[in-house]
């Protein structure tokens, strides 16, 4: 990147060229302009692909992108802003983001904290921050420093925030936070020198009961998706409030109009005995993706007071509608046995469909060729395995409130 070059003429360029194809851009370009035209088409190429993810970032003509991948990895803008506003807003005066990337973590917690420090090891991104932080009016004090040197530092906060970097060798991703860089277990004494809570950003696909395991002093998990997909687990730790018989879960679902939680405790799950299982009632509920992966199968039978349909299925039923409940609703039409000669004339009457299976022998793919159903439509199918054991197609439509 080179910082000299980024004029009027380079936005003119990015601005032009916003809808065009970035490939077709960069041999066209290659040497044919007076600023650093690679920089430029990266820019056009960020915007276009980061326009869902960060709207708001991505819709600011001038905010620069320090590279692509740092759109990459970085936080999705209605998280950030969740973050935010369900978790810190009156809760502390300052916190420092050790890892501060794109910033779009740090400008969502400027929206709600007084002092926001953001911390970062390449000299470029900080650059970057700087700029983009004077553009949108966020006063957010930037350190170009690697967080480990950081916290060796005189230095005090309410909170801190960390997202280490889940890449190892060779780019191979790890789980682990030791394995992370930085080595988040390896930093925390110094942490809690430093700030009392401490907030750490984990991959979706990190494993819960190890992470609580290595980190010692979880007091809460948020487990957080966005359209139905999850996108990170987030770990507050404090030392004095830490009870691993006490750790709350707290289940978010951010859809574009609304945002649904659900909480339960850790211990709680794996004591309930009582669930209900039953055949396919009324309606027909699937638990968001937040749900499904805090595993808490039982604790929403019980909160929702609705049935299981088999142990292993995580698909849920009940005679009455049940509107608040996370995840996605249906209205059961019919059930039938998989094994029945129906099946083999169900693209009859069903040409298309929307399939999905839970605790069943074939994958969803499978199952559409073997139906020779098309997918989309109105209809939703659910291929499930029932409380007596029995494979079943559940054929259902939306229910949206």
């Amino acid at each position: 990147m080179i910082i000299a070059d980024i004029n009027q003429q380079f936005w003119d360029f990015v601005y032009s060229h916003a809808n065009d194809n970035c490939l077709s851009l960069r041999l066209k370009y290659s040497n044919a302009c007076d600023f650093d035209v690679t920089f430029a088409i990266d820019q056009i190429e960020v915007r276009q692909k980061v326009k869902d993810k960060l709207p708001f970032v991505a819709l600011n003509k001038k905010f620069i992108f320090p590279s692509l991948l740092s759109a990459e990895h970085c936080t999705c803008e209605a998280v950030a802003n969740f973050k935010a506003n369900y978790i810190l807003k009156d809760r502390y005066n300052s916190i420092c983001d050790l890892t501060g990337g794109l910033g779009v973590d740090s400008l969502a917690f400027s929206s709600v904290v007084e002092s926001v420090t953001y911390v970062e090891r390449f000299a470029e991104y900080c650059w970057c921050a700087n700029h983009n932080f004077r553009l949108l009016n966020r006063d957010i004090r930037v350190i170009n420093s690697d967080c480990s040197n950081f916290l060796n530092e005189d230095i005090c906060f309410d909170a801190l925030y960390i997202d280490p970097a889940r890449r190892g060798e060779l780019n191979k991703r790890v789980f682990a936070f030791a394995d992370c860089e930085p080595n988040v277990v390896e930093l925390l004494p110094r942490m809690f020198n430093v700030a009392n809570d401490i907030y750490i950003k984990a991959s979706p696909m990190a494993d819960i009961s190890m992470s609580i395991n290595e980190l010692k002093y979880v007091c809460d998990i948020y487990v957080i998706s966005f359209k139905n997909e999850c996108k990170e687990l987030l770990f507050r730790l404090n030392k004095s409030e830490a009870d691993i018989n006490d750790i709350n879960i707290v289940c978010v679902d951010i859809q574009s109009s609304s945002t649904s939680i659900f909480k339960f405790k850790y211990f709680q799950e794996s004591n309930i005995s009582d669930v209900v299982y039953s055949k396919p009632l009324n309606y027909l509920y699937e638990p968001s993706s937040a749900i499904l992966k805090a595993g808490a199968f039982k604790s929403v039978a019980k909160f929702y007071d609705i049935n299981k349909l088999a142990q292993s299925s995580h698909i849920y039923t009940s005679d009455s509608f049940v509107d608040d409940f996370q995840g996605r609703k249906f209205k059961i039409d019919v059930v039938v046995p998989f094994s029945s000669k129906y099946v083999k004339s169900l693209f009859k009457t069903i040409p298309a469909a929307n399939i999905t299976v839970r605790n069943f022998p074939l994958k969803a793919e499978e199952l559409r060729k073997k139906l020779k159903i098309k997918d989309g439509g109105d209809v939703y199918i659910f291929a499930t395995t029932d409380c007596n054991k029995q494979k079943i197609l559940i054929i259902c439509s939306r229910v949206i409130p």
